[in-house]
């Protein structure tokens, strides 16, 4: 059979159109882009490459696609009002009245940026309401200066600090202003190829600004977002907010700028903030590749008072003034011990693991092995916190009956976070759990706000509120039952502590706090240290890094790195 011939309509080259690299949309419609889950459907959008986005093109989104959509001052969301040079949906919340404290902090920070100033650190006490603070001044601030774009970082967990931080902004209003709201991992998307910011911010608030002290990646990003190398006059504004500044002034790397400029130098001079302070005689030397205490300082509490005193002083001191650290009037957080009576199969258990932590330890220091060190450290307070757990799980469940809200601090999950919220449900309790890869972290904080659930298992130190009656976004109020926390695994760190006990002793509502301990344990010795120290740290004193020093003596760990007893590694 011979070949069949090919018709001509086979053979013709057909015309195509080609397949734009990026969706558009005309009049009356909007590009939206969309964050859709890994494998989850999304019917009729498209997986546009340019924008790592998920988009899709109409006048509304389908239903089916709504839960998906860029969230106000989100990041997807600044960039799809670039694609469509409009703006996108705005948060609607109960408007807040600002107390008296929070009108005359903002009015410091406005002042300092009217005389021209780069900068100011919001260093009040926690629950003073710093982020209000922020907020007006922020809004006066870019209005005044000309600027449109205002850059807020915030703490992680992001599904609870950015929410907190849209909702803040929508209860006093946004001024008309972009506003972008980012966790420091974020902070990668802002840079371009080339190494450069893709935006300009005319003003930035880095809450809890310590997050930017050290020399790590988002440090630098931060650093090149908020343009510290730009001269004074062609800088924005930065407002450093944190309540715990630093151990060291060397920890104040986020301030470097503003230090320059107070000095009338440029901020080259002041990049390695380390070698500018020890030029300016402050007592600091350089260990394992960081600026810490030098050997006499860490001897002398009142050495590191007077050091971080000078620091400080630059600031309060300048006319007007480029800081503000105000204690809350609602008083100190009250905090006691608890003595635990180990049954005798626990103090058994505790003797051996001590016996063991102590000789291995000793072999440690011998052969200089500090990850075997700090290893240990970690086994120990893992260790004696599962101990501890029946009692602590029996203590908020009694707190419960007794009509009060538990708030229950752990540092780790496995050996903390995940048993106790075990124990306490066993109990017949429902318990919030705000620690570890829990999804919807905002909904488990407002359980226990609202009261459904009345125990709260946490190892979240910033940017997250758990005290009564607080004004939540929908316009209603936190359940008024008083709080009672325990430090179940009690942070080292004064500073971390102060930052715990903050989530729960704001805006004037008290909420005592307990550390446990085993009676006749070491770890009563700790406690004793731990209660002494804290009732005297802040952010701004010394008293931390000597405290720090202390419990490393009672641990043997005072040959490893200053840092081992604050690390989670």
């Amino acid at each position: 059979m011979p070949p069949r011939k090919r018709s001509s309509s086979r053979t013709a080259t057909r015309k195509t159109t080609p397949t734009p690299d990026v969706p558009t949309a005309v009049p009356g419609e909007r590009v939206w882009l969309l964050d859709v889950p890994f494998r989850t459907a999304a019917p009729g959008a498209q997986f546009v490459k340019k924008w790592k986005s998920y988009a899709w093109v109409g006048s509304e989104l389908p239903t089916e696609l709504a839960p998906f959509k860029a969230l106000p001052f989100s990041y997807q969301q600044w960039v799809e009002d670039d694609i469509n040079n409009s703006t996108g949906e705005r948060p609607i919340a109960s408007p807040k009245t600002p107390r008296s404290e929070q009108v005359s902090g903002s009015a410091a920070v406005i002042d300092a940026a009217r005389a021209g100033r780069r900068g100011f650190l919001l260093a009040d006490n926690a629950g003073l309401g710093k982020t209000l603070i922020a907020i007006m001044s922020a809004k006066t601030i870019a209005e005044e200066r000309g600027e449109k774009n205002i850059l807020v970082l915030v703490d992680r967990p992001a599904q609870i600090t950015i929410p907190h931080w849209r909702y803040s902004i929508a209860s006093v209003g946004d001024g008309g202003f972009r506003w972008l709201i980012m966790s420091p991992d974020q902070l990668k998307k802002l840079i371009a190829r080339n190494g450069r910011p893709k935006y300009t911010f005319g003003m930035v608030i880095a809450d809890e600004a310590q997050l930017y002290s050290n020399d790590t990646q988002r440090t630098a990003a931060f650093e090149k977002v908020a343009r510290f190398s730009n001269a004074h006059d062609q800088a924005p504004f930065v407002l450093s907010v944190t309540a715990t500044p630093g151990h060291t002034p060397a920890d104040q790397r986020y301030l470097a700028p503003l230090f320059a400029q107070v000095h009338g130098e440029s901020p080259e001079h002041w990049q390695d903030l380390g070698a500018r302070l020890l030029e300016s005689g402050l007592p600091l030397d350089k260990s394992y590749g960081k600026w810490t205490w030098s050997a006499e300082a860490k001897e002398s509490p009142a050495l590191q008072a007077s050091a971080l005193e000078t620091v400080r002083g630059w600031l309060s001191n300048s006319k007007p003034p480029l800081m503000i650290h105000r204690p809350t009037p609602w008083g100190p957080v009250p905090l006691d011990g608890m003595p635990i009576d180990l049954t005798p199969a626990q103090r058994a258990e505790y003797e051996t693991e001590w016996a063991e932590y102590a000789y291995e330890m000793g072999l440690a220091r011998k052969s200089r092995n500090i990850a075997r060190g700090r290893a240990l450290v970690l086994r120990y307070r893992q260790k004696a916190g599962m101990i501890r757990a029946e009692s602590t799980a029996q203590w908020a469940g009694a707190q419960v009956k007794s009509g009060k809200q538990v708030l229950v601090a752990v540092e780790f999950v496995s050996t903390a976070g995940d048993p106790l919220v075990e124990m306490i449900e066993d109990a017949g309790i429902s318990v919030a759990k705000l620690f570890g890869a829990v999804p919807d972290k905002e909904q488990q904080r407002l359980r226990f706000q609202r009261g459904d659930a009345p125990v709260v298992v946490f190892n979240v130190t910033t940017s997250i509120s758990l005290h009564a009656n607080e004004a939540l976004p929908d316009g209603t109020f936190a359940s008024p039952l008083p709080r009672t926390g325990i430090f179940h695994q009690p942070r080292y760190s004064g500073i971390a502590a102060e930052q715990t006990f903050g989530r729960s002793h704001r805006d004037y509502q008290t909420c005592p706090w307990l550390i446990p301990f085993g009676v006749g344990t070491k770890e009563e010795d700790v406690a004793t240290t731990m209660l002494r120290n804290l009732q005297s740290v802040t952010g701004l004193k010394g008293g931390d890094q000597s405290g720090l020093r202390s419990l490393a003596e009672l641990l043997g760990v005072e040959w490893l790195e200053p840092d081992v007893l604050t690390s989670e590694r």
